[in-house]
Order: C-alpha cells, then structure tokens, then sequence
C-alpha cells in the first residue's frame, strides 16, 4: 500500500494525558492527522464526525469501560481498532492478550512499531483481496452537530448498549433532518439537539446516550449480509464477522486456539514487577501445524532470549491441539522442536511476516507466538537399497548451511554408503554444484533422523524470512 493512497488519520485514546505524546509527533512529522484524548467522549464524537481510519484504545483507561470498546467500534464503526497499553504490568499484558482485536501494541508503544501495525493492516487487507477504505456504514452530522447513524447491523447505539451492559429500549430517535415525533423527542435527546454539551457531563453518563437509533431501519449503512450475498462478497476484514467464509474460519481458529493456549498456560507472577521484553531473538520453540485446511509453523520466543521450558510448550502445544479438534479440525501429530535461527527483533519481524502475533506473560516475562503458514510442511523422502537409510532430493539441502544430520551419498559399484557431511558439518554451495555436474540428484539419510531433516527445513524456511527483513530494514538506511 501506498503512502499516497493511505488514509492517514488516527484517533487515540489514551490512558493519560501525558502518553504517547512521541508517538504523536512522530506520525505528525509523517503527516498523519492525530487526534489525541483521554476522554471517551470527546473521542466519540470525533470519529462520528471525522470519521478516522485507525483507532487505538488504551485498555489500560481509567474508565473500565473501555476495555469493551475495542469490539464495539469493530463491530459498529468503519475503522481498525487497534488496542495497546500504556503500563508495562502484568495486568496490562492480561488485559491486551483478551482483547477482541486482531492488532495489539504491547508497552513500550514507539511512533516505528504505531507504523509498521498500520502497514501490516494494510498488507493483511490486500492479501485478504479487500480495499481497505471500503465503507461499511454511514455516519452524518447536520450544521447544528446532530449526528445520525443510519441503517442495521442492529444499529450502532444498540450494539454499544448490548457491549457495555446497558439498556437501548429508551434510545430517542434522531434523523438526518431535524424533524421528528414530539413523543419521540421525549425519550431521547430530541430533534437538533448538539452532542457537543456531552463534553460538559460526567464520565459517569451511560456511553449508549450518545448514540440514537435511526428512524429508518431500511436506510443504507450497515445493513446485515446474508449468507448467500457474502458467499460473492470479499473475504470479511478483522473488523467484520468471519461467519459463512471458510477462508476466515479457517484463519479465525488458528488465531483463536492461539490465543487461548497461551492464555491457559502461561503464569503471569507478580503484576507490579515489569516483565522482560522481548527484543532480540534467536532461541524459539516451533509447534507444526498441519491439517487438511492449513499447516505451518507456530513459533514461540521469550523475554531476553531466553530458552523455553519444554513443559512450557508441552501444555501449549496440547491445549491447541484439543481447541483444533473440538472445533473440527482434524490436525495431524506435529512436533515440538527447539530451533535456532539468525537473531532478529522477534516482534518487528514477525508484524511483518507472521500471519498473527500473540503476546502474554509467563513467569515475569514476555512470552509471543506468531504464526507462519508453510504448505510443505513435511519432507519428502523415497526409499534406498538399504533399509534403514531414505533418500532425499539434493534440493532438500541449503546451500552453505550446517546439516542437522549425517549426510551420505550411495555407490552403486559395491552398494555403500559414504559419509559426504558429519552432522554439524556444513554443507557448501560448491559441492551441491560437483554432485549435479556428476549427475547425482539424490542423497541419504538415515530414517531415524528425518525428524531431524524436519528441524532442519524448518530453521532455513525462517531464515530465509530473517534474511528478508534484514534486507528490507538495510534498504530503509540512508545512502
């Protein structure tokens, strides 16, 4: 995406009103239009009237509140909600990794990592095939600051009464034209009557008051899709409802086994004490993932690079399989493997190229999954003249890289098998080169070790991926 073609507007709702005070001028020195506040309903009233593309909420608010906010302007609002925390406590990293938005912003929030979540929204759009300036409803306000919201989807105030627990049967009714029933105009806030004096009432004033049902239940806005319509309609965004569309069901249970595995598993320990970001990773923990409708990698890293429990992963690891299959998912056995790769900002790179991240606290540090889908997932192998060796094809093999594994080669002559690279060995571009001037497109391994082929494929798979961020961040520095 474009800069040029980017709605470049963003409201922020913060925690307090000293937070995020550099992220602002860093968007607004990259022309971002913000818009910052502390009070919810200042903030309301600007994305009805100005209508922003992202919206963050910080759930770490004063006002409780707004921890259900997130899901309500998804679900009523055309924008992507974007959910962060101010604090770095253990309380604030629960709080995110239940929140109801696919994007997160875990402590420190820096202007770089606001960016690069914008762009991966953007990406996530257009691999979705959907314009990510799409419309899904209307929102009008008359001169004298009347505002309207038009059509279904059960009406927006509705949805923000059901969301917060309150009551919608009293909601008044207010058009985009400033006649209405004088009976109506006694249940609500009547005909013409500005939103802007709410700015002078007490927090304490029911959220759903702000909002009027539109008298219009046919008007066009946020009509509710049936299912034969959607079936020809785009893939839905993370803002909409993943009902009837196989592809988003199928992305939604990976998310969603994700999110509630971690949540089982980890213990969050102290809350005052801050926990141990992750920065800089090179030792993860990698779940495959491999059923009929998607496979992959589900990797894991942990504050300060540290390396994960095995009982850790285990609980993990079994707690995703049963949310897989309870949900219809026939997932095949996959293996746990401890990997090393190439050391990498672990978040950065991941927003980039995982298809989700996913953070929490375990033990007083940050512990993050993210997900890269993989369709070969498992190597494949044919049979040697010997029965305890495979054979595998000599693509198999990166060039330059160590080998997890004893590599042979098989001589025909006398029916042998010679040890060509020891395990730990590396296995060089020069000799892959010699093997197929000689016409030799095969090598061999032993079948005890094809589990080990499996970590192998795996660790250059998201090598590879390293290699491509490090060489889209060094095209970034300046000449």
């Amino acid at each position: 995406m474009q800069q040029a073609t980017m709605n470049k507007s963003l409201l922020i709702i913060k925690a307090s009103t000293g937070g995020l005070g550099a992220v602002e001028g860093f968007l607004r020195n990259r022309d971002w239009k913000v818009k910052a506040t502390t009070n919810l309903k200042e903030a309301l009233i600007y994305l009805v009237q100005e209508h922003p593309q992202f919206v963050m909420v910080a759930i770490d608010h004063p006002n409780r509140k707004i921890r259900n906010l997130p899901k309500i302007l998804a679900q009523a609002f055309p924008v992507c909600v974007i959910a962060f925390s101010e604090n770095s406590s253990a309380a604030s990293y629960n709080l995110l990794s239940t929140c109801a938005t696919e994007y997160l912003l875990y402590p420190p929030v820096t202007g770089p990592a606001v960016e690069r979540t914008f762009n991966k929204y953007y990406k996530d759009q257009q691999t979705r095939g959907l314009d990510p300036h799409r419309e899904r409803g209307s929102l009008s306000s008359s001169e004298d600051g009347t505002i309207s919201i038009k059509g279904g989807l059960q009406n927006a105030q509705s949805i923000i009464a059901h969301m917060l627990g309150e009551d919608s049967s009293g909601f008044g009714v207010v058009t985009a034209d400033k006649t209405q029933d004088p009976g109506m105009a006694r249940q609500g806030l009547g005909a013409g009557r500005s939103l802007n004096p709410l700015l002078d009432q007490e927090d304490s004033r029911p959220l759903s008051s702000h909002y009027q049902r539109s008298e219009k239940q046919d008007s066009p806005g946020w009509q509710p899709v049936t299912k034969a319509e959607r079936k020809n309609k785009e893939r839905p965004g993370p803002e909409q409802p993943d009902e009837d569309t196989s592809l988003a069901k199928k992305d939604s249970i990976i998310l969603r086994g994700t999110k509630e595995a971690l949540e089982k598993s980890c213990s969050l320990g102290s809350e005052a004490a801050p926990a141990q970001a992750i920065e800089q990773s090179s030792n993860i923990a990698c779940i495959v993932i491999e059923s009929s409708r998607f496979s992959g990698y589900l990797i894991t890293a942990m504050g300060k690079n540290k390396t994960l429990d095995s009982a850790f992963m285990q609980k993990i690891r079994e707690r995703l399989y049963r949310f897989l299959r309870e949900n219809g998912e026939e997932v095949k056995e996959g293996d746990t493997m401890d990997l090393k790769i190439k050391e990498v900002p672990f978040e950065d790179w991941a927003l980039d190229y995982a298809e989700f991240l996913k953070k929490s606290i375990h033990e007083g540090n940050e512990v993050a999954m993210a997900f890269f889908p993989r369709t070969d997932i498992k190597a494949s192998y044919g049979e040697s003249h010997a029965e305890e060796m495979a054979s595998i094809k000599i693509e198999e093999l990166a060039e330059n890289v160590s080998v997890e594994f004893n590599v042979y080669i098989h001589l025909p002559r006398n029916n042998k098998y010679v040890l060509y690279t020891p395990r730990g060995g590396v296995f060089y571009g020069t000799q892959k080169e010699r093997l197929l001037n000689q016409g030799v497109a095969k090598l061999h391994i032993l079948k005890e070790d094809l589990k080990d082929l499996d970590k192998y494929r795996a660790q250059n798979f998201l090598n590879d991926k390293v290699e491509e961020f490090e060489a889209k961040e060094r095209a970034k520095e300046p000449a």
